[in-house]
């Protein structure tokens, strides 16, 4: 228990010093403020107006500026102070007054439970130390009824894939802790009081230099990203296709109900 602690707390702090940074990056980040992905989102969840929405791990406030059209208030919370300056911006800026921003972690969410109709996340879960105890809270918080969405970066199935694709990701940001397959994430789902009713591997891709830009990587761990691209097996190269200006990747999304 200490150990897990100890580990929750480094990466705390890995999290909250990688992205405070740089968190105005996050704001006007075209992946996270993706129109279509958020329009999907909102389809998915069709979001009754009395409902109220906890959106985990805001970061540049994207997901809780689109939900806050649609639902009676948003509750978005970060570990990381400058993401909820930087979201309260954006909602300030998308004229959203119907959101109350708070520093949390969703490890320990601050929340009773069955508090909120809808529970999201985007571009997250892959940053928790604790997985398992994440979805845990993110559930406790949701009422019976109530909807979880999920985003997340991905890798395809595969020992190979699980490896090398989360090995690169690190590289690039040491706050990165795994982006679950889709068999990782049934796994991690078994067990919680949830009814999946949409779960899907969407194929992307990282533009370049904007991914490596965004977290401010220099050239020589660039070049690594690439080198490990470049040896994987013909069979995850097929999967992975790459260049000077992007590079292929997954994510992972799920709409489940609380049973």
């Amino acid at each position: 228990m200490l150990q897990k602690r100890g580990a929750g707390l480094e990466n705390r702090n890995e999290v909250r010093k990688n992205f405070g940074r740089r968190a105005a990056n996050y704001r006007l980040s075209a992946t996270h403020g993706n129109k279509e992905d958020l329009e999907r989102m909102i389809s998915l969840l069709n979001p009754a107006p009395a409902a109220a929405a906890l959106d985990v791990a805001t970061g540049g406030g994207h997901t809780a500026a689109a939900l806050s059209r649609y639902v009676r208030k948003v509750t978005a919370v970060d570990i990381t102070p400058e993401m909820l300056k930087e979201a309260s911006l954006l909602a300030g800026q998308c004229g959203a007054e119907n959101i109350v921003f708070q520093i949390a972690d969703v490890h320990e969410l601050p929340f009773s439970g069955g508090e909120f109709d809808i529970v999201v996340s985007r571009f997250a879960p892959h940053h928790f130390y604790d997985i398992k105890k994440a979805l845990q809270e993110m559930c406790r918080v949701l009422k019976p009824g109530g909807l979880l969405y999920i985003l997340d970066c991905s890798v395809y199935d595969g020992e190979e894939t699980e490896k090398e694709i989360n090995r690169l990701e690190y590289l690039r940001d040491n706050s990165h802790r795994c982006s679950y397959s889709p068999r990782q994430w049934q796994k991690l789902l078994d067990g919680l009081p949830l009814e999946q009713k949409h779960a899907a591997l969407l194929k992307q891709q990282y533009n370049l230099p904007e991914w490596f830009d965004r977290m401010e990587v220099n050239e020589e761990t660039r070049q690594e990203v690439f080198r490990i691209l470049a040896g994987l097996s013909e069979k995850a190269k097929a999967l992975y296709p790459y260049g000077q200006d992007f590079i292929t990747t997954y994510r992972f999304e799920l709409l489940a109900e609380k049973l």
